[in-house]
């Protein structure tokens, strides 16, 4: 019997981590297309340390040269665990190969957060904050109309780039101006969203929201075949007062009925769109004071953060559906039936930027993960950067991350703290 295959776009070092045990549990094999390389990620960091030089990436070619080169592999499956640029480009070439896949132009609709905010208000309005579509070269006259505080954030960003509150018109008016991601990660998604959609405006563009507040949490789930199938919710908590990431706790402390209703909103929000076989994370809001539910954005991808939460709680990682889906295999995903009761990914980070002085030996690292086997430890900095020579949210400065699982939340804490005394970072002023 011939072992099927998954190409897959776009690999993190997540996926080379993770996916080849869950692949030969699947009986499957693994082509890693590296497609675009560091592209995205080393221009986001030129301009975050205020480099100018431009760098072009044409998408639509390179999607053809990868079409032509695997035309003859005999790929049964092809999909991405990164949102962008990865999934609109293996929705594109499963398409080519009829394989299983989502539409493109209904993953496009997903990352355009303004057109995902206009099928939002159609399709689930009162979980739609109130929004408005902001022209960085047209706002003469805009900061006196609009309503402040507010969100400002890029049509399409990453990492929270640009994104934060806008507390007056001032502020409004020096922020807009540079408010974009530079224009060489747009033009690929600008290429893509003309070749592929009708929608008239490009990603060139911010999204002006109400501020929302309460619990902020993630719902991770999928579609096979037209059904919603929902994984989990993950509570995402915030460092008091910022929008930085202190941890993701899985499952969710919010209370069933909440969550039900969040349910709800994801199927009809994805049934609506007509997004169909493949995973999706959708970030919502929660304000126990009004019993509001808001969407915060929705995401067409697996958020890879969370792979090993669900394993460790429910028996599974998230990223096996992702394979099963690619090669047209109902998933079967079970819950509860993992080794812990809670998990979560604990964020090493600072808000001040540093000089690395040095990081865990992979000595260190291999001592915690044997006396944790269920431990994932990433390091993301290196001896003698700064910690802003990586890729960081401009808000503060992430230096790694340590998933973990536990019987109580108080066991958890008290093994993240052991486990992060356990690694020798260094710091010294920039």
């Amino acid at each position: 019997m011939v072992m099927k295959k998954v190409l897959l776009i776009s690999p993190t070092s997540r996926e080379f981590r993770e996916l080849p045990r869950i692949a030969e549990m699947l009986d499957c094999q693994l082509v890693f297309e590296d497609f675009a390389g560091e592209f995205f990620d080393d221009l986001l960091l030129l301009s975050s340390n205020h480099d100018n030089g431009e760098q072009v990436l044409e998408i639509l070619p390179l999607i053809e040269q990868t079409i032509r080169r695997y035309n003859e592999s005999g790929v049964n499956g092809v999909t991405s665990g990164v949102g962008y640029p990865g999934m609109p480009v293996s929705s594109i070439i499963a398409d080519r190969f009829r394989l299983p896949s989502p539409r493109v132009d209904r993953v496009l609709l997903c990352e355009h957060k303004y057109y995902s905010r206009v099928a939002q208000q159609a399709l689930v309005p009162d979980a739609t904050p109130i929004f408005e579509l902001v022209d960085p070269e047209n706002v003469n006259g805009l900061a006196d109309s609009l309503s402040f505080p507010l969100f400002l954030k890029p049509v399409k960003s990453c990492f929270s780039i640009n994104a934060g509150e806008i507390r007056s018109p001032e502020m409004f008016r020096r922020k807009v101006g540079s408010g974009l991601l530079p224009s060489g990660f747009l033009k690929p998604l600008n290429d893509l969203l003309h070749a592929y959609t009708d929608f008239p405006l490009d990603a060139s563009y911010l999204l002006a929201e109400s501020i929302l507040e309460g619990t902020q949490v993630s719902l991770e789930g999928y579609v096979f075949d037209g059904k919603v199938h929902i994984l989990g919710i993950i509570d995402s908590v915030m460092y008091p007062g910022t929008i930085s990431f202190q941890r993701f706790e899985y499952p969710s402390r919010l209370g069933e009925a909440v969550q039900k209703r969040m349910a709800q909103i994801a199927e009809t929000f994805i049934k609506g769109i007509g997004y169909d076989n493949a995973l999706f994370n959708i970030e919502f809001m929660y304000n126990s004071g009004t019993d509001e539910i808001h969407i915060i954005e929705i995401n067409p991808k697996i958020a890879s953060q969370f792979t090993d939460l669900f394993e460790k709680v429910d028996g599974l990682s998230s990223y096996s559906p992702l394979l099963q889906i690619a090669l047209g295999e109902e998933p079967d995903f079970p819950k509860g039936q993992g080794a812990f009761r809670v998990a979560a990914s604990c964020v090493l980070r600072t808000f001040e930027n540093k000089r690395v002085l040095s990081v865990p030996s992979q000595v260190q690292v291999d001592a915690l993960v044997e006396r944790f086997p269920d431990a994932r430890i990433e390091i993301s900095v290196s001896a003698g950067k700064l910690l802003s020579d990586v890729m960081q949210d401009g808000n503060s400065f992430r230096y790694g991350l340590i998933n973990i699982g536990a019987d109580s939340h108080e066991e958890l804490n008290a093994k993240f703290e052991l486990c992060k005394s356990l690694l020798d970072f260094r710091f010294i002023a920039p």
